[in-house]
C-alpha cells in the first residue's frame, strides 16, 4: 500500500512539473521579457563576453560592466585589456586602450537596438523559437532566424519569473560566436553620471568606419 501511495505521489509531482513546463510557452516568455525591459528606467550588471573566431579558431574573453538607459549604452571592459563601447544616437564608438584608437561607425540597421536584450527581442519575432527546458526559474530558448544574412542561431537563458535575461549567445553566418553573461544585475538603480563621460588620451587616433 505504501508503494502504491508513493508511486501515486511521484506521478502527481511529475505531472505538476510537466504542466508547469507546458505553461511556459515562447509567446508568454517573450511578453514577459518585453514587459520587464520596457518598464526599466536603467539596467546595470557585470558582463562577461566570450568570443570565438571561427576563421582563426581562437577564443577571447572580456569582462567588465554594462550600463544602459533609454537611448544610450556603455560597456566597459577591464580584462584582458581596457575597452569602452558607447552606443548613442545610432552611433557606435569603441575605444581600445591598447592601440589608443577610437573606432566610430553608424549602427547596422539589424543591430539598431541599444543593448543585447533588444537584439534578442528583435530576432524573436523573425525566428523559429524552441523552448529547450527549464531548471528552477530559468528557461533555455533557442532561436533560428529565418533567411537572415547575418545571424544563423541564437540562444538565451531567461528567468521566466522576472523576465531578466541571464545570458545570450549568437552565431553569425561565418561561424563566429559571441556570448554575453550577466551577473550582479541591478534594475532601476541610479547610474553615476561619470559612466557616460569619457575623455580619450590626447594622442588617440580616430578611425571612421
Amino acid at each position: 500500500m505504501k508503494k502504491i501511495k508513493l508511486f501515486a505521489l511521484t506521478t502527481i509531482l511529475l505531472l505538476s512539473c510537466c504542466i508547469g513546463l507546458q505553461a511556459i510557452n515562447s509567446e508568454a516568455l517573450y511578453q514577459k521579457i518585453t514587459s520587464t525591459y520596457g518598464s526599466l528606467s536603467s539596467f546595470q550588471a557585470n558582463v562577461k563576453q566570450d568570443n570565438y573566431f571561427a576563421q582563426i579558431k581562437k577564443d577571447i574573453s572580456y569582462s567588465g560592466n554594462i550600463y544602459f538607459t533609454r537611448g544610450r549604452m556603455v560597456i566597459k571592459y577591464d580584462k584582458p585589456n581596457v575597452q569602452r563601447l558607447m552606443v548613442k544616437s545610432g552611433t557606435v564608438e569603441l575605444y581600445d586602450a591598447q592601440s589608443k584608437t577610437i573606432f566610430r561607425s553608424r549602427m547596422r540597421p539589424e543591430f539598431g537596438k541599444m543593448n543585447p536584450v533588444e537584439i534578442l527581442q528583435l530576432y524573436w519575432k523573425k525566428s523559429t523559437v524552441k523552448m529547450l527546458g527549464s531548471k528552477g526559474n530559468v528557461t533555455e530558448v533557442s532561436l533560428k532566424p529565418i533567411d537572415d544574412p547575418s545571424i544563423s542561431q541564437m540562444s538565451a537563458f531567461i528567468n521566466h519569473k522576472t523576465g531578466i535575461v541571464q545570458s545570450l549567445s549568437y552565431i553569425d553566418t561565418s561561424g563566429n560566436r559571441v556570448t554575453y553573461t550577466f551577473s550582479g544585475i541591478k534594475t532601476n538603480a541610479r547610474i553615476p553620471e561619470a559612466v557616460w563621460q569619457f575623455s580619450p588620451p590626447k594622442d588617440v587616433q580616430v578611425v571612421e568606419q
